[in-house]
């Protein structure tokens, strides 16, 4: 199973968002694509773009969508952490452990509660709790159980069915 394909970008990637024209758009949008193909495994197909070149209401959904499937901050804009998921899949996703916090911790605790792996508060603090959670999701699919999330623990975390409904029914909202 290949885990991340690296998506040819520019170097000096400019922020995008609604609005947004032009070549470097369309190239996002073919990116934008191949990743949605890859994560949306809730949807009967996956959801798509028009790769036209213009950042329009569709794309802008469809990057919340991929931000929500991918745990980034979900705000319909490619910034920084959307291009590096874009181009460098799980691998474009930070390394996380215990003593790490913030709202990417928050992402993970979500889907790992509903899941029956973690009981302690949606608080974005990666603790013993977190930890713990971390380490029997990784041991319940064969991952390294070190309790660090990392491309592949990333990619099975994207897997879970609670995660993928969830976006899908909250990314499109307000």
């Amino acid at each position: 199973m290949v885990l991340s394909i690296t998506v040819q970008s520019p170097t000096k990637k400019p922020t995008l968002q609604f609005g947004a024209c032009g070549q470097i758009v369309k190239d996002m949008q073919k990116a934008l694509n191949r990743r949605l193909a890859q994560l949306d495994i809730v949807s009967v197909s996956p959801l798509s773009v028009s790769t036209v070149g213009y950042f329009d209401h569709q794309t802008r959904d469809a990057v919340k969508y991929l931000q929500c499937l991918a745990f980034l901050t979900i705000d319909g804009i490619v910034g920084q952490q959307t291009w590096a998921y874009l181009s460098n899949g799980f691998a474009g996703l930070p390394i996380l452990s215990f003593g790490s916090t913030g709202s990417v911790v928050k992402a993970v605790q979500e889907p790992l509660k509903v899941g029956g792996y973690y009981f302690g508060a949606i608080d974005g603090i990666f603790g013993a709790k977190t930890e713990a959670a971390v380490l029997a999701f990784q041991a319940e699919h064969c991952l390294e159980s070190e309790g660090i999330i990392e491309a592949l623990t990333w990619n099975a975390l994207s897997k879970l069915d609670s995660h993928g409904s969830h976006c899908k029914i909250n990314a499109f909202r307000g």
